[in-house]
Order: structure tokens, then C-alpha cells, then sequence
């Protein structure tokens, strides 16, 4: 699908849900000037979220610190998540914004080809049916490894297109005083834009802390 194709079926499909568009925004990228990343960084990227989101949400209850520490895979996460982690006295702040982390989790799970989700979110996520695929102790992630195929680099883009859209459409009806669109999580779509950013390097960028979405 070319990009013009692209935005004209993402575009059809917000209007079909009473969601407005900007018929200004440019096209996303071409497919071939587009490098996902490799199931190798999608693995590490999802042991990294794993690791930052069960410290959100069960604090000092949560192993993932020991399991990162003691397997040497600091380097797998960037320096703010590392940085929480290693925190005993993260802030009440801090745990809010990692368990938002479950959503950036949950769709790059959708990436690797490990759980299905909608292309418009109206609720938040789940990953309890992936969870048995991450290690326990200190065993390695060999059954993540295994379990991941990368979905096709054209169906990511088509997300990454409408995802794009789709975060216009929100902030928009934020900065217009309606607050927020009927039907739609703004707060998923912000993190899986997120995501879906990093799987195509948009931008460039490969520093997680970094990525941006823009639209």
C-alpha cells in the first residue's frame, strides 16, 4: 500500500467512527525507507517494559529488579526506566507513569505477534495471556524468544498511520475544550503511538526516553 493509500484508509476508517480528521496531515513513510526493529530488540524493548511495569504496579512485592540485575541486562533499558528500577524510593508519580507503560507493553506484544488488539482502543489493556511466555527466577527468555514473529512491516505501518491520525483527533478535541473523544482512551492511544514509533524508528531514534509523536 503506498502512503497516499495509507492515510486515505486510515482517514476512511476514523470518519466511519464519527472521529474528525485532519485532511492536512502529511503522509507517513514509505515502506521502503523503513527498518523495523529486529526480533532481538523487540524481545529486549519487551523484557525492559516487563521489567518497569511490574515495579509500577507491584513496588517492593516485584522480583523484576533482582531478575535484571542478577541476568547483567541493565543495558536493555534505557536510563530513565533503569533509573526507577534501581529507585527504592521511586514517587507515587513515578508508579503512575510506569503502569501507563503496560500500554506501550501490550502493543509492541501485538508487534512480536504474541496477542491481538484492536485498531481503536476504548478501553485499557490487558497482558495476562502473554505473561507466561516472560521468565521466572532467574531463567533466561528463552520462551519469549521463541515466541515472537515480528507482524509484516506493512501491516505495522498501517497501524503506525492510523495511530498517528488517531492522536491528532485527541489532542485536538484536548486543546478545543471538549476534552476528550466519546469512546476513546487518549492515554492508550498516546503510549501505543508511542510504541509503534519506536518499531518503525521514526524520526531516526532509537533512544527509547527519546521517542516522539508528533502530529
Amino acid at each position: 500500500m503506498s502512503p497516499q493509500d495509507r492515510k486515505t484508509t486510515s482517514e476512511l476508517m476514523l470518519s466511519a467512527l464519527g472521529i474528525p480528521i485532519n485532511e492536512q496531515l502529511p503522509t507517513i513513510e514509505e515502506e521502503n525507507e523503513v527498518e523495523l526493529h529486529s526480533p532481538e530488540d523487540v524481545l529486549r524493548r519487551l523484557i525492559a517494559l516487563w521489567a518497569v511495569v511490574d515495579k509500577a504496579f507491584l513496588r517492593t512485592k516485584s522480583e523484576t529488579t533482582n531478575y535484571i540485575v542478577t541476568n547483567e541486562l541493565q543495558t536493555w533499558l534505557s536510563n530513565i526506566e533503569l533509573a526507577f528500577l534501581l529507585d527504592n524510593k521511586s514517587t507515587k508519580r513515578d508508579g503512575i507513569h510506569f503502569s501507563w507503560q503496560l500500554e506501550t507493553l501490550y502493543f509492541i506484544a501485538w508487534c512480536a505477534g504474541l496477542l491481538e488488539c484492536p485498531e481503536v482502543p476504548n478501553d485499557e489493556s490487558s497482558v495476562k495471556s502473554i505473561l507466561a511466555l516472560f521468565p521466572t527466577g532467574i531463567e533466561q527468555p528463552h520462551r519469549l524468544r521463541t515466541a515472537i514473529r515480528l507482524r509484516p512491516k506493512s501491516e505495522i505501518l498501517d497501524r503506525a498511520d492510523l495511530l498517528y491520525r488517531l492522536h491528532w483527533a485527541v489532542r485536538d478535541a484536548k486543546g478545543s475544550g471538549s476534552g476528550t473523544l466519546p469512546g476513546i482512551n487518549g492515554g492508550v492511544i498516546q503510549e501505543w503511538h508511542r510504541a509503534v514509533n519506536w518499531m518503525i524508528r521514526y524520526d531516526g531514534e532509537d533512544d527509547w526516553d527519546q521517542i516522539g509523536t508528533d502530529t
